[in-house]
């Protein structure tokens, strides 16, 4: 008998979350193709023009940039030679890098 309350109670919470959840699912849908199709044209001229801002932006690295992402690979390679972990990595690279 006390069972009968509990089980009837979890069905109806049940319901009430699974007719919440489908109202809140249209909504946001129906708000995202009416934004989507209103801006769309204008979005993708911009990346294109940020893509294009970005690379002319980027420069090769200097000879001192080549020289350090070299020691760091290197560092890097003899740690993982060595199975280094934690705070005994950090260190070793950091030794590594300034010698």
């Amino acid at each position: 008998m006390k069972g009968l309350p509990a089980v009837l109670f979890c069905i109806m919470l049940a319901a009430g979350l699974v007719a919440c959840g489908q109202d809140k699912g249209k909504a946001a849908t129906e708000k995202k193709a009416t934004t989507q199709s209103q801006s769309k044209a204008p979005k993708q001229a911009q990346k294109k023009a940020t893509k294009t801002q970005k690379q002319a932006q980027k420069k090769p690295p200097t000879l001192a940039q080549r020289k350090q992402q070299d020691r760091m690979g290197e560092c890097n390679k003899q740690a993982n030679l060595r199975n280094m972990k934690g705070e005994d990595r950090r260190r070793f690279m950091s030794s590594c890098l300034n010698s």
